[in-house]
C-alpha cells in the first residue's frame, strides 16, 4: 500500500506525519507538494517551489528520494539585470529517530521528531545551499561599464575597453619609471 500526501499552497510549516510507515502494510508515502515559501525565501521564489518525493522506511526511521523545482528571481552580478533562474534540487535525505535535535548538526542524518518531517525547513535548507555565490544571467553577459555605468548588453557606450583602476595609480607610475629607467640604461 502506497500513502499519498496532497498538493496544495501553504503559508505555513508544512509537516509530513510518517508514522504509518512503522506498519507492515505501508510501504511508501509519495509526496506530490507546491510549496509557498515565507520570509526572503518568498520574494526570491514568489511562485513558490514544487516538491515531488517519495518517503520509505528504514531502520529506526525513514529516507526521502526526489526532486525539488522552483524558478528563483535573481539579480546577475555583471549587469545588475534581474532575471529568472530555474532551480532543480535532488532530495536524498534520511531521517532517524536515534538522532536528537540537539546532535542534527553534528549528524549524518536528520532528526525525525514526532515521526513527520517538517518539509518546510528542509525546503528552506536545500534552497539556501543551492544558492549561487555570484549570479549570472547567462555566460555571455557583459556587465556594465566601470567607466559610464550603461548595460553593455544593451548599449555600446564607446568607452575606453581597459580603464585602469584610480587606486593602482601609484604602482602604475612606479611601473613607468622603472620600465624608462630600463631603456635609458640606468
Amino acid at each position: 500500500m502506497t500513502g499519498r500526501q496532497g498538493s496544495s499552497y501553504n503559508n505555513s510549516s508544512v509537516k509530513i506525519p510518517v508514522d504509518r510507515l512503522f506498519h507492515p502494510d505501508v510501504e511508501a508515502i509519495e509526496v506530490d507538494q507546491q510549496l509557498r515559501l515565507t520570509g526572503d525565501l518568498a520574494a526570491r521564489y514568489p511562485d513558490g517551489v514544487h516538491v515531488s518525493a517519495r518517503i520509505t522506511p528504514v531502520t529506526r526511521g525513514v529516507h526521502m528520494q526526489g526532486r525539488l523545482e522552483g524558478t528563483e528571481a535573481e539579480t546577475c552580478v555583471r549587469c545588475l539585470e534581474g532575471f529568472a533562474r530555474p532551480a532543480t534540487i535532488d532530495i536524498e535525505e534520511t531521517f532517524s529517530e536515534d538522532v536528537g535535535r540537539d546532535q542534527d548538526f553534528f549528524a549524518d542524518v536528520a532528526p525525525l521528531v514526532d515521526r513527520s518531517i517538517d518539509l518546510s525547513d528542509l525546503v528552506s535548507q536545500l534552497l539556501e545551499v543551492d544558492e549561487p555565490m555570484a549570479a549570472i544571467c547567462r555566460p555571455s553577459c557583459l556587465g556594465i561599464c566601470p567607466g559610464c555605468g550603461a548595460n553593455r548588453n544593451a548599449v555600446s557606450c564607446g568607452c575606453e575597453a581597459h580603464t585602469p583602476d584610480t587606486r593602482l595609480a601609484g604602482l602604475a607610475r612606479l611601473r613607468d619609471e622603472m620600465q624608462a629607467n630600463d631603456k635609458n640604461g640606468r
